[in-house]
């Protein structure tokens, strides 16, 4: 009779940048877990606050709803996606008033699948019910600089290395010199010409000011901004919905901020948002976004990944996606200075187009660099009285 493969054991690694500099740098930490089962092992990646999500990992029970997420996943079966899929729900029922561990399950549910990959020899995606993976166009983070002749320059760097896609934004844009953001969104058009993609990014400046949102149309209008992104917080769902009537459902972003399905519903159903962005490592991992993504297809919006961190978290994020051919674009992580780009060894290519497709190899097709991981690791212990109940481990 052949044993069961059961979940041995989840290991959390914080890694942090000694050397971070916010001008430069995506993100400063970053927080991985491995998992093992029988012969196997697969990886995932949390975006989250490192050392609170992995408290809630190992927490002691509070009550019945305040349960460690770890009691709901080690010792479990891991044989098919549906064992995922009741690790998921028991999690959720069991540590639902754990308020990080949506973040902290995320890049756990994410190494089971990449584990379960490895194991069936399936890539993921296929795994989802997918029969195969197509192309994305990929988008690629050019914040503005403090200038607009700055921006002009990392715009046209941009565009020289072969990106034919570009998200902008920050640095003030949005908080009402309209002069000096006509010069900065002018900047980046002239710069990447009239064929290159071009999505801004307000980080919820406007914060529920519809009007205040609408006075920007016109500039985007003018230099040809496909969608503005977040102009408001995630859960301002009547300041969306109006947004949305005004501009229209495909010009009016949001969601990588919600860490539950049921959020990302309210802003496709309630909200009438035409783009929804999905973070695989804050909404609960690859099932919770797969659901999404679905429902997403079904409503007639736009599903598209939000990924600034390692092409692991990219791979994972594509599953979910990719085998939905209407929606066609990707974020992309491009920093190769970063952390998050030294600790893989390898990462997704884009062909010569700008665009990108899943290769065909078991589970999320990432291989990890350990050197690189070893070296940014920082060692922790928690402590409960005299009872360590986190050490670092082992890479």
């Amino acid at each position: 009779m052949t044993s069961v493969t059961r979940i041995e054991s989840v290991d959390l690694f914080m890694l942090q940048a000694p050397d971070f500099d916010p001008a430069r740098d995506p993100v400063c930490d970053t927080l991985l877990v491995r998992v093992r089962a029988g012969q196997h092992e697969g990886w995932g990646e949390c975006e989250a606050a490192p050392f609170v999500s992995m408290a809630a990992f190992v927490t002691p029970e509070s009550h019945s709803t305040s349960r460690p997420v770890s009691a709901s996943v080690l010792g479990q079966r891991l044989e098919t996606p549906d064992d995922i899929a009741a690790i998921t729900r028991q999690v959720f029922h069991d540590s639902m008033n754990i308020l990080q561990t949506p973040h902290i399950y995320s890049g756990v549910e994410m190494a089971l699948w990449d584990l379960l990959g490895k194991k069936l020899q399936q890539p993921v995606y296929r795994l989802l019910g997918y029969d195969r993976a197509f192309a994305k166009q990929a988008y690629v983070v050019v914040p503005f600089a403090q200038t607009p002749e700055e921006t002009h320059l990392r715009m046209r760097k941009a565009h020289d290395a072969g990106y034919t896609a570009v998200k902008t934004g920050w640095n003030g844009f949005g908080g009402g010199n309209f002069r000096a953001d006509r010069n900065q969104l002018a900047a980046a058009r002239e710069a990447l010409g009239p064929d290159t993609r071009l999505f801004l990014d307000a980080a919820r400046i406007w914060r529920g000011d519809v009007n205040a949102a609408m006075r920007y149309g016109p500039l985007m209008d003018e230099f040809g901004v496909e969608w503005v992104e977040e102009p408001f917080d995630g859960a301002e769902f009547g300041a969306y919905a109006e947004l949305s009537r005004l501009r229209g459902r495909q010009r009016v972003a949001a969601g990588e901020n919600i860490h539950s399905h049921a959020q990302a519903l309210r802003l496709l159903d309630i909200a009438d948002l035409g783009v929804i962005q999905i973070d695989c490592g804050r909404i609960g991992g690859i099932g919770a976004a797969t659901q999404i993504a679905r429902h997403a297809d079904r409503t007639g919006a736009f599903y598209v990944n939000h990924t600034y961190t390692s092409h692991l978290a990219l791979s994972a994020a594509l599953q979910t996606f990719a085998g939905l051919p209407r929606h066609d674009l990707c974020e992309y992580p491009m920093d190769r200075a970063s952390l998050s780009w030294k600790i893989c060894r390898t990462h997704l290519p884009l062909d010569p187009d700008g665009w990108l497709t899943l290769p065909n190899l078991p589970g999320l097709g990432i291989e990890m660099d350990f050197a690189e991981v070893k070296s940014f690791i920082v060692e922790l212990e928690i402590r409960l009285g005299q009872t360590v109940i986190y050490r670092t481990p082992d890479v």
